[in-house]
């Protein structure tokens, strides 16, 4: 780095920065020093990279620049939801941890139009944005295209449709087919799904998807019809739980257990419920944590690797990132005597049919 520091006419430190495409220097500068670089054969020593990140990793990060987390609700109120909110705690505490602010916007604030807005990101040297509080799939407006054209920018929780950002959720397939195989092991066989086809919509299908995957390898497992949810449709309810009778519901709704107990049915013993954004608010439902905290801290992670790399603007191949889910036990599951078995019996079981 010396001689490269040498040739370029800067100082070694520049050039550190330069070949770890550190956004402080000007792109420009950026390019002419790992172009020099390269043509004069550097190479970099793994070990030593490694090394020096682990040091800079022990230090305390000093401040680098600021993010923005820009809300694209049409509702400037939609942060404060708990979802929302757990995202942001997470977005906040590593953006704090790696060394960067974290600044509140959002899309439709009256008067500011899209130019305007970019303006004022500029003006704060904000080159990374946490898109967040996409409600639905369909996709951000065509008018505010120019924005996303000069910041690295992720998604936090529902991808759009458009533009096609990086973006990191929980994984929702992996919630609902590891929820499947946690009620098999407490020896449910009936599991009806109710679930809000909208939300199911927005992530791609993946709860859906996950919940009939997940028995696909459980021998024994009755399949019966989903339920879409509504809160208006308790009659439509009622109706399909007597057709069907599961013992037991996967969903995510808090309304249907007191739709459960006002049918007088007794819950863990004649149905069990699991749900699948266990909140520590509900200590008396059983189901899976989706680590929304750790959803935005993943978030902050991809947006830096971003910055670092200079990757500004719309990727041609978006990246997605998915955090996994942690089941919760509650009382509203209970163990089915004369019906334990694992997991692992399962898929055996299912390779050895597949294989006759």
């Amino acid at each position: 780095m010396h001689q490269v520091a040498e040739c370029a006419g800067v100082g070694k430190a520049t050039v550190s920065l330069a070949l770890r495409d550190d956004p402080r220097l000007r792109p420009e500068t950026r390019r002419r020093i790992q172009k020099l670089a390269a043509k004069m054969g550097y190479r970099t020593n793994a070990t030593v990279a490694n090394l020096m990140a682990q040091l800079r990793a022990s230090r305390i990060p000093k401040y680098q620049a600021t993010i923005g987390l820009l809300n694209v609700s049409s509702d400037p109120r939609k942060l404060t939801l708990r979802t929302f909110r757990e995202w942001a705690k997470g977005c906040n505490e590593r953006a704090l941890q790696l060394g960067y602010g974290l600044d509140p916007f959002w899309l439709h604030e009256p008067g500011v139009s899209p130019a305007r807005l970019a303006e004022i990101l500029d003006s704060r040297n904000i080159r990374g944005l946490i898109v967040a509080a996409l409600l639905n799939h369909s996709g951000l407006p065509d008018k505010f295209d120019a924005i996303w054209q000069h910041f690295a920018c992720v998604v936090v929780g529902v991808r759009p449709a458009w533009p096609p950002f990086n973006f990191c959720s929980n994984d929702q397939f992996g919630t609902a087919s590891q929820a499947t195989h946690r009620l098999w092991d407490y020896g449910y066989r009936r599991m009806g799904l109710v679930l809000n086809p909208e939300v199911d919509t927005m992530v791609d299908h993946r709860f859906s998807a996950g919940f009939w995957a997940g028995q696909e390898d459980l021998e024994g497992c009755e399949r019966i019809p989903t339920f879409p949810f509504h809160h208006t449709r308790e009659a439509a309810f009622r109706a399909w739980y007597a057709q069907h009778k599961p013992d037991v519901i996967l969903c995510l709704h808090y309304e249907v257990k007191k739709w459960i107990e006002e049918m007088k049915i007794k819950v863990p013993d004649e149905v069990g419920l699991a749900h699948m954004d266990w909140q520590d608010e509900h200590p008396d439902w059983a189901g899976m944590h989706q680590n929304n905290t750790l959803v935005g801290v993943g978030s902050v992670d991809m947006l830096v690797g971003q910055l670092h790399r200079n990757e500004v603007g719309l990727p041609q191949f978006p990246k997605a990132s998915f955090i996994q889910s942690t089941w919760i036990d509650g009382p509203t599951i209970a163990r089915r005597t004369g019906r334990k078995s694992t997991r692992a019996t399962a898929r055996s079981s299912g390779a050895q049919k597949a294989a006759v």
